[in-house]
């Protein structure tokens, strides 16, 4: 089943960090229920309940828009909220060489970026609620890709559902471009297998966000 929340709860996880690229994975209990459960949480808004169906949710979702979910979906309130980290998604995650030798970037040490280099966001969702676009800056806790893996994957044609660990199984439709100042912080590394996809793609933490002007564009995949 899949639900959407209000917008002070949207809000509310927007100020939690990302699991991976554009989505969260959550526990919490719904409504006025004490028993928890796993939810998977596509742009902040739509919320996905995990149980064996939520493929074909995450699809319905991403094909129809987000615009057409939100008028046929029912609100849910969901309480005593944990976003979930890369560690925590093993026993949802494939084997891969790479787990275990090449670390998550929130597992990596801080660096300040050098103002030059570009990064790159991909989403299925035109509306990304990461991407702050008043003020032109990546929100605190927010995940890309490095604009260098970005364009081999492209090259190659290799599936960025794959290579990212994304929840859905469609095809991404745009990219955002941010270049952070020298002032911004990051973190680098390698995206850990989860939602059965075996990553190793390059992934920079944002844990901060970005300075304003930082965001640069977005572009159709």
């Amino acid at each position: 089943m899949y639900y959407k929340l209000s917008a002070e709860q949207e809000n509310q996880l927007l100020n939690e960090p990302e699991t991976g690229m554009g989505y969260q994975l959550i526990e919490a209990s719904k409504g006025s229920s004490y028993e928890k459960k796993r939810f998977i949480v596509l742009n902040t808004i739509a919320v996905i309940e995990i149980n064996g169906t939520e493929a074909t949710y995450v699809r319905s979702i991403i094909n129809e828009g987000i615009n057409s979910f939100k008028a046929k979906a029912d609100f849910v309130v969901l309480n005593s909220i944990v976003v979930l980290n890369e560690i925590h998604l093993s026993g949802n995650s494939v084997s891969e060489p790479t787990m275990g030798k090449q670390k998550g970037a929130m597992d990596n040490p801080i660096e300040n970026p050098d103002g030059i280099e570009m990064f790159v966001r991909l989403s299925a969702f035109e509306d990304d609620k990461r991407v702050d676009k008043i003020n032109n800056q990546l929100l605190a806790g927010s995940f890309t890709t490095t604009m260098d893996d970005y364009l081999t994957c492209k090259k190659t044609n290799y599936n960025p559902i794959e290579r990212y660990a994304l929840p859905n199984n469609d095809t991404i439709k745009f990219a955002f471009y941010i270049q952070p100042k020298q002032v911004d912080t990051l973190q680098r590394g390698v995206v850990q297998p989860a939602n059965n996809k075996r990553g190793g793609g390059e992934e920079v933490y944002f844990k901060n966000g970005t300075s304003a002007g930082t965001y640069k564009g977005q572009i159709l995949y």
